[in-house]
């Protein structure tokens, strides 16, 4: 009995850890494709559910992207790595979106 509730625990985290390390569900597809800020950062969301960024230091790629519409937030993050943009204003059809404050202008 004991043995069995060991492997529960092992399978249930290493399933977490492959859910964590890349793609999820993905965002709607205004959201999609490659971002250049006007602050030099970048941000990519992929159809398959795959996100990433770089700014500064900090990047991550291969993750996977969350947009709550009702916090109008997106978050893209990668095995406890991530950042959370606050969306003052979704891409319009001139391929430009504002998140915290950062103009970005799709590729």
């Amino acid at each position: 009995m004991k043995n069995s509730a060991n492997l529960t625990v092992i399978l249930t985290i290493f399933l977490s850890l492959i859910l964590a390390c890349g793609g999820g569900k993905p965002v709607s597809s205004k959201y999609q494709g490659h971002w250049n800020g006007s602050d030099g950062s970048t941000i990519y969301m992929e159809g398959d559910g795959g996100a990433g960024f770089k700014f500064g230091s900090k990047s991550v790629d291969g993750g996977g992207a969350v947009l709550d519409e009702s916090a109008k937030t997106l978050t893209i993050s990668l095995m406890g790595i991530s950042n959370t943009w606050k969306i003052e204003e979704e891409p319009n059809d001139q391929g430009e979106m504002k998140l915290s404050g950062v103009i970005y202008r799709k590729q």
